[in-house]
């Protein structure tokens, strides 16, 4: 039996399309840890009992486009890295704090989308016009109608105190409670750290990338095979104004046009060696990403 680990460290191809004859269908261990992950980012929602078939298939298949892996139903190197990348994912330390400018949150962003995940410069793009849109343009974490009083939240919002805060507007109760599970704080007693620009910045690009908002994810509208600025907006909330963030999100991604995508997987013929040697270090290209957005 093997595990992820295993498939890294001893460059193990695994061809996962025909179930009959896959190794995942052998070895329940591994195929367990798979859909174990898999459910704890959304992929999958049935019993994790370690035995393959169609279900884990086609969330194994619906992770890889997601997060625009190419290869086919191959799970080597690389996925089984982005796989235990994602196990447990916790925001990342102290980046951000009240006083960062829009430069500083925008090179956070890019960075958090890589980090979790969303490596193509059409993703990064939606993920940059969302805020934009979301915080007015501020790059700040903001209280749902904070032109208004709180006194005024309290009176008017009927599921105060869980109103919008954050880099997108984090509501409701069950979203809070959500999030202090992941967390592991307590965001029902304290929703207000929503507004700590580094718990705001993680929950913007978990609830994005695994489709915790709305249970749409953004990968399912924006991968290598397909760019739907539109319908992306779905991901966050249904109907509201998505042709203006699209136009964000396409003035973002004309900036950074020029520059190289950052699939991680994005040749097929590369891609089918699956090599280990997957650099999750891509600050040469992040910071010519960041200066052509800047210098525009």
């Amino acid at each position: 039996m093997a595990t992820l680990q295993d498939v890294i460290k001893n460059n193990m191809r695994i061809d996962y399309g025909d179930i009959a004859t896959s190794y995942l269908t052998q070895d329940r261990q591994l195929c367990k840890e798979i859909q174990q992950i898999l459910a704890n980012n959304k992929f999958y929602n049935y019993d994790v009992d370690g035995l393959y078939g169609n279900i884990t298939r086609q969330a194994l298949r619906d992770f890889k486009e997601v997060y625009a892996l190419s290869g086919g139903d191959v799970l080597g190197p690389t996925t089984a890295e982005f796989l235990l990348r994602f196990d447990k994912v916790k925001p990342d330390s102290g980046e951000l704090n009240s006083s960062s400018s829009k430069k500083d949150v925008q090179r956070a962003i890019v960075r958090e989308c890589k980090r979790q995940g969303l490596t193509l410069n059409s993703q990064i793009a939606y993920v940059l016009a969302t805020v934009q849109h979301e915080t007015n343009e501020t790059f700040k974490p903001v209280r749902e109608a904070y032109w208004l009083s709180e006194d005024w939240r309290r009176r008017n919002l009927r599921y105060y105190p869980y109103y919008g805060r954050g880099y997108v507007q984090l509501t409701w109760e069950h979203n809070y409670k959500q999030y202090g599970d992941i967390l592991g704080i307590n965001l029902l007693d304290n929703p207000d750290r929503v507004m700590d620009p580094n718990i705001a910045l993680f929950i913007l690009v978990d609830g994005m990338s695994k489709g915790r908002f709305t249970s749409r994810k953004l990968g399912s509208y924006v991968n290598g095979g397909r760019t739907d600025f539109i319908g992306a907006r779905g991901v966050v909330n249904p109907g509201d104004v998505p042709a203006l963030i699209a136009g964000y999100a396409e003035n973002w991604q004309r900036q950074i046009s020029s520059i190289e995508s950052i699939s991680l997987e994005e040749n097929v013929g590369i891609d089918l060696q699956e090599s280990s040697d997957m650099s999750l270090k891509l600050d040469p290209i992040e910071e010519l990403i960041l200066k052509k957005i800047m210098s525009s």
